[in-house]
C-alpha cells in the first residue's frame, strides 16, 4: 500500500521544438518572477523530459514527493502559466492510479482512475470525460480503447498507464518518469534552476546609483562551505556531481561518503531543515549514484545518520558520543539561521562520524561491523578479508537457534502452522545455498578466481567514474 510515484505531463499545444519549448518555459517563469540561475542559487528546480514527437513534455522536481500537494499545485500553476493542458498522474498503489487534468486556466477539469479503484472509491469511482479526452486520442485510437484500459486490472498499474499514454500521444516511458530516474547524460532530460527576481536594493557608489540583489544562500552551498572546511583536512574531497558528496578513498579499497538531505518540519511550516547522510562501501562494488540524492530509492551504501547510529548502538557503546539530535531546522530564507544550524550539526555529529570512519578504514575493521551495522557489505567483506571459515563457523552456531525461532513462530500461528515443515525446509535450503556461495568463493574455491577478477574489473571501472567526478 502507499504512493509509488507522481508524474506530470504538459501538452505541447503550440507544437514547439525542444529548444523553443525551453525558451518559452523560462520566459513564462520570468513573467512570474523567477529567473534562470545556477543550481547553487536555485530556489525552484525542475527536470523536463522530452519525447521525439514532443506532443507532451514531462516535468518533475526533486521537491515533489509521491503524490504530494506541491506536485498538484504546480500542475495547475504550470497549465495556467503556459496556457495549456497538464495532466498529473499519481500511482496510489501498485494496481491503482489517479489521473487529473488541469485546463489552460489552471483549473482541475477532469479526474479518473486506472486499475482497481474500488478499494479506494467504493462504487463512486470517477470516470473520464469523453468530451475532454477524445480530442487527445491519436489517429489510430478509439474511445473504446481508452475506457477499456482505464478499467483494466493489470498486476502493475504502470502497465496500464503506459498503454494509455500510447493512445493519447504521450510517451509510455515518460509517463512513468520521476526525478530519481533523471540522468544528466540523458539528452532528453533538461535540468532547469530558477531563483526569485526579488525587489532590488538601491545603492550609491561613487555618485552612481546601482541596483543589487540580495544573495540567497542555498542549503547545498551552506553544506559545502561548513563541511568542506571541516572535512578537507581529513582527506575528504567534494565531488563534481549533481548533488553534494564529500568522499575519500582509503588504500584504494574503501569509500567513505558524507552528504545531506532535506527535511520537512512537522512542527512549523515556516521552517526548513536537513539531516546528514553517511556511507561506507568498497571500490569493488557498484558505486553510490552521486548524481542522485543520497536518499533516492535504490541508492547504495549510504543513508541517514540516525538509522546508522541506532544500528551501531545496538552492538556498541555510543553514549560517549552524546548524539541526541539528527535533524536541524531554521526559518525559511534565514541565511544566518541556516548557517547556524549547519555549524551546530557539524559540531554535534562529526565526533561520532569521525570515530565511525576510523572503525571502517580497513576490511578487518569493517568485518567486525557487518553483522549489525553494515549488513549490505557482509558477503563481499567476508570473502575479501578471507574470513570465510570464521564466518561459516559463526553461521553454524547461530543458525540452529534462528531455525528454532522460525519454526516456533509458525507453529504458534494457527494460520501458518500447516506450513511449518515446508517453511523449515525452505529455510534450511536457503541457508545451505548461502553457505555454498561462500564455500565456492573462499581461497581455493571454484569461484574464487572469477570473483577476484570481477572485483578488480569493477574497481577499475569505479576508478574511471570517480576520475570523472574529480576525486582521483
Amino acid at each position: 500500500m502507499g504512493n509509488f510515484f507522481t508524474s506530470t505531463q504538459i501538452y505541447n499545444n503550440e507544437k514547439l521544438g525542444k529548444d523553443e519549448f525551453i525558451e518559452n518555459f523560462c520566459s513564462k517563469m520570468s513573467e512570474e518572477g523567477y529567473v534562470p540561475c545556477d543550481d547553487d542559487d536555485s530556489e525552484i528546480a525542475y527536470i523536463l523530459r522530452f519525447a521525439d514527437n514532443c506532443n507532451w513534455v514531462t516535468i518533475t522536481s526533486e521537491a515533489y514527493e509521491q503524490g504530494n500537494a506541491l506536485s498538484h499545485k504546480d500542475t495547475g500553476r504550470i497549465a495556467k502559466m503556459l496556457g495549456t493542458t497538464c495532466v498529473n498522474t499519481v500511482v496510489i498503489d501498485s494496481d491503482c492510479a489517479i489521473l487529473e487534468l488541469y485546463d489552460k486556466n489552471g483549473k482541475k477539469a477532469d479526474t479518473f482512475t486506472i486499475g482497481r479503484a474500488d478499494d479506494y472509491f467504493g462504487d463512486d469511482i470517477p470516470q473520464p470525460s469523453e468530451k475532454i479526452w477524445k480530442s487527445f486520442l491519436s489517429k489510430d485510437s478509439s474511445w473504446e480503447q481508452f475506457t477499456k484500459i482505464c478499467s483494466s486490472d493489470e498486476v502493475f498499474v504502470e502497465d496500464g498507464i503506459s498503454k494509455l499514454a500510447q493512445i493519447i500521444g504521450m510517451d509510455s516511458c515518460n509517463i512513468t518518469f520521476s526525478a530519481e530516474n533523471a540522468d544528466e547524460m540523458d539528452t532528453s532530460c533538461v535540468f532547469l534552476d530558477f531563483k526569485s527576481a526579488r525587489s532590488f536594493i538601491t545603492m550609491s557608489c561613487n555618485g552612481k546609483t546601482m541596483e543589487t540583489q540580495p544573495k540567497k544562500l542555498t542549503l547545498n552551498a551552506a553544506f559545502k562551505s561548513v563541511y568542506g572546511e571541516f572535512l578537507e583536512p581529513y582527506g575528504f574531497k567534494l565531488l563534481k556531481s549533481k548533488y553534494p558528496y564529500f568522499v575519500r578513498i582509503i588504500d584504494d579499497d574503501i569509500i567513505q561518503m558524507i552528504s545531506i538531505t532535506k527535511e520537512k518540519s512537522l512542527m512549523n511550516k515556516d521552517d526548513e531543515g536537513f539531516s546528514i547522510c553517511i556511507g561506507v562501501s568498497l571500490m569493488s562494488l557498484p558505486l553510490t549514484d552521486f548524481d542522485k540524492t543520497p536518499m533516492s530509492v535504490g541508492n547504495r551504501h549510504i543513508g541517514d545518520l540516525m538509522s546508522l547510529y541506532h544500528n551501531y548502538s545496538l552492538s556498541f557503546d555510543v553514549d560517549k558520543y552524546a548524539v541526541k539530535q539528527f535533524s536541524f531546522f531554521y526559518k525559511k530564507g534565514d541565511n544566518g539561521g541556516m548557517l547556524s544550524a549547519m555549524n551546530e550539526s557539524q559540531q554535534k555529529l562529526m565526533p561520532f562520524v569521525l570515530v565511525f570512519f576510523e572503525e571502517t578504514k580497513n576490511l578487518e575493521y569493517i568485518y567486525k561491523l557487518v553483522y549489525s551495522v553494515l549488513f549490505g557489505l557482509q558477503k563481499d567483506v567476508v570473502v575479501l578479508a578471507q574470513k570465510v571459515d570464521e564466518f561459516l563457523a559463526y553461521r553454524g552456531k547461530v543458525f540452529p537457534e534462528e531455525l528454532k525461532n522460525i519454526v516456533t513462530t509458525l507453529e504458534n500461528n494457527p494460520f501458518m502452522c500447516p506450513l511449518a515443515e515446508k517453511k523449515k525446509a525452505e529455510a534450511i535450503e536457503k541457508n545451505n545455498s548461502f553457505i555454498q556461495w561462500f564455500v565456492e568463493r573462499k581461497v581455493g574455491g571454484a569461484e574464487y578466481d572469477n570473483y577476484i577478477k570481477q572485483a578488480n574489473e569493477k574497481k577499475n571501472e569505479n576508478t574511471e567514474i570517480l576520475k570523472s567526478y574529480g576525486l582521483i
